[in-house]
């Protein structure tokens, strides 16, 4: 088998919250599974496949999510459940790899090249690292073998759930051509509307003669660049990341978003989870960073200091809520929203009065038996 000048793995651990839900709880197995706190205020944090197939989807207010699916069944987000997972998926990956890219808690980027003389055909490298990720968490992946991490991404995403592709080198262009224009990155729906509707549907339209002066008057130099993607000429490097020394979530929606009410709900569910989680290890967030992510895959942050070292929602909600809205962009949808909590002190008793602290302990019980959401500091605003 010849061998490839470069192959990159991308893996995509299907429905990773819902799924582990799953795997933690096995009476769940064949239900309607959604991650997600309950109405009034609750919201959907995750959604399994069979439950999407409703139209239920990220973000969505669980009541809603209840109305398109009543037999839905809804479980309370377990942060320290998805880091145990994470973290067997990160010892199972790096049996294999010499360099893994975790973009997120459930996606990573691997280099391959130096493994062929090991696995000459990239299809069982891919079973193996599948089979390994399974045996360790009990979850299903998608996983995709390809010279580039953007045409390994579409690979994946054209073939959910619990997929193998392997895209050989010399048949990018030809594997990209016949897909939707929005599924390479950096064209999000808007974008992709208006390619439509000047008669561009498919990946392979952006690099045709006959449609590039009208591609250069929407991106003028920077189409060569989106050309050499839709080619599937992709040199970027995989990059091993380090451990954090931060607590964070983030979620991709379903359906990019312009909807600052949407923003705010979603990052308050985020403070709830990692509030507790701070206060739990005893620990207090000196800062704090709000990340976007657009619709052509932009990404932004703020990074911000609070006062004084804090664990208190309704005292970190303030400043979070001025750097989203900081950050937002008029008539500018995105599909991806997080937020970490950074520069981590012990907590001193001198944080709050005995009594603030003490109604905090018994919060923070409650929160363990029944998730974040269930209640929450009286100084955070309602839906």
């Amino acid at each position: 088998m010849p061998r490839w000048v470069r192959q990159i793995v991308f893996g995509d651990v299907d429905a990773m919250y819902a799924s582990s839900a799953i795997v933690a709880n096995p009476a769940l197995a064949g239900k309607l599974v959604a991650v997600g706190s309950p109405p009034p205020r609750g919201i959907i944090t995750a959604a399994s496949y069979p439950v999407r197939r409703f139209g239920v989807s990220a973000a969505m207010p669980t009541a809603q999510a209840l109305r398109l699916c009543p037999d839905l069944v809804l479980v309370p987000p377990d942060r320290p459940l998805y880091q145990r997972m994470h973290q067997r998926m990160r010892e199972a990956a790096d049996r294999f790899f010499p360099a893994t890219e975790w973009t997120s808690i459930d996606e990573f980027y691997a280099d391959a090249t130096d493994l062929q003389s090991v696995y000459p055909d990239p299809a069982a490298l891919g079973r193996a690292v599948k089979d390994a990720l399974f045996e360790a968490t009990g979850l299903r992946c998608t996983l995709a073998v390809a010279t580039g991490k953007t045409v390994a991404k579409v690979a994946a995403d054209a073939h959910k759930p619990d997929g193998l592709v392997v895209i050989p080198p010399g048949t990018e262009a030809t594997f990209l051509a016949p897909r939707p224009v929005r599924s390479l990155p950096g064209i999000g729906p808007k974008t992709a509307a208006r390619l439509e509707g000047l008669g561009i549907h498919r990946i392979g339209d952006l690099v045709e003669p006959r449609c590039e002066p009208t591609l250069r008057q929407l991106w003028g130099t920077r189409l060569y660049a989106l050309q050499s993607l839709a080619r599937g000429e992709d040199h970027d490097p995989v990059l091993p990341d380090r451990e954090p020394k931060s607590l964070g979530h983030e979620t991709t929606f379903d359906h990019d978003t312009d909807d600052l009410a949407v923003l705010e709900r979603t990052l308050r569910g985020f403070l709830s989870e990692l509030a507790h989680e701070v206060r739990r290890d005893s620990l207090a967030a000196g800062s704090f960073t709000v990340k976007l992510k657009d619709a052509k895959f932009k990404v932004t942050r703020r990074q911000r200091h609070f006062p004084a070292p804090v664990n208190y929602d309704p005292a970190m909600w303030q400043d979070i809520r001025a750097a989203l809205r900081s950050l937002v962009v008029p008539r500018t949808r995105y599909r991806l929203v997080g937020l970490s909590l950074s520069a981590l002190v012990p907590a001193t008793e001198r944080l709050f009065d005995q009594r603030t602290t003490k109604a905090m302990a018994a919060m923070d019980e409650i929160i363990e038996k029944h998730g974040a959401r269930v209640m929450r500091c009286g100084g955070m605003p309602e839906e």
